[in-house]
């Protein structure tokens, strides 16, 4: 490849060399610069989505309404589902809610679909001193302001 250069005049060595150059560059771009500006601007949306969301739940907390979270009784009575059923009938949460299912006798698998984040703080905090403890959750917001998705396991202190 070497010989095959150095055969050649010098104008068209500078030409030869000229788009070696450009080709090095263009690959260069093309492969390694334009996926690290892509991927920055990435990762940049999504720390400016997660500090809007972060900016919607703090407002949120602050939105919520004081002392809506009733003295519940510490011991559950019954089984734990229709513990649950009634915290989410007192709530009423039950329309949100669109699938409550026992994991054995101590966890409960729940899911909510557009529940108002404030009521499904407050039903939280209803079981959890109540003596049931998060295992799992999950929530994801959906297009209507102040609603989420939710899915949780809760289980037995």
């Amino acid at each position: 490849m070497l010989e095959y250069f150095y055969r050649l005049t010098p104008r068209e060595r500078a030409i030869v060399a000229a788009a070696v150059l450009v080709a090095v560059g263009l690959g260069l771009h093309a492969l390694v610069i334009e996926p690290y500006q892509q991927r920055l601007a990435a990762l940049e949306d999504a720390v400016e989505q997660q500090r809007a969301d972060l900016t919607w739940m703090r407002s949120a907390v602050v939105d919520m309404p004081a002392g809506e979270i009733a003295s519940a009784s510490n011991q559950i009575e019954g089984t734990l589902a229709s513990f649950i059923n009634q915290a989410v009938s007192n709530l009423d949460l039950t329309s949100q809610l669109s699938q409550i299912s026992p994991i054995g006798s101590d966890e409960v698998r729940m899911r909510y679909n557009a529940v108002e984040f404030n009521r499904l703080v407050n039903f939280i905090a209803r079981v959890n001193a109540s003596g049931l403890d998060i295992k799992d959750l999950r929530i994801t917001a959906v297009e209507s302001p102040g609603k989420v998705d939710c899915s949780l396991i809760l289980v037995r202190h």
